[in-house]
């Protein structure tokens, strides 16, 4: 059972929502409106070094939240 991610078309408020079968359409939690659209989820991870510590994150984690780049080796941040 995945965890989707919505943007709700009438009022705009993103939500999570656990989907028990592919055809689930959820409504938004805000405003019950049933036009909601699926978006691309980001995934977090941070790259160690050999000593352990982080050496790269990913760009859902960055503090670049105006950043247009896909990670940010991209940006260099």
């Amino acid at each position: 059972m995945p965890i989707y991610e919505y943007t709700c078309e009438r009022c705009g408020k993103e939500f999570e929502c656990l989907v028990f079968q592919s055809d689930d359409r959820p409504e938004c939690p805000d405003c019950n409106c049933a036009k909601v659209n699926r978006v691309m989820s980001t995934c977090g991870f941070v790259s160690k070094g050999s000593g352990g510590e982080p050496v790269k994150r990913a760009a859902a984690t960055s503090g670049c939240s105006s950043c247009a780049a896909s990670s940010c080796a991209g940006c260099g941040h």
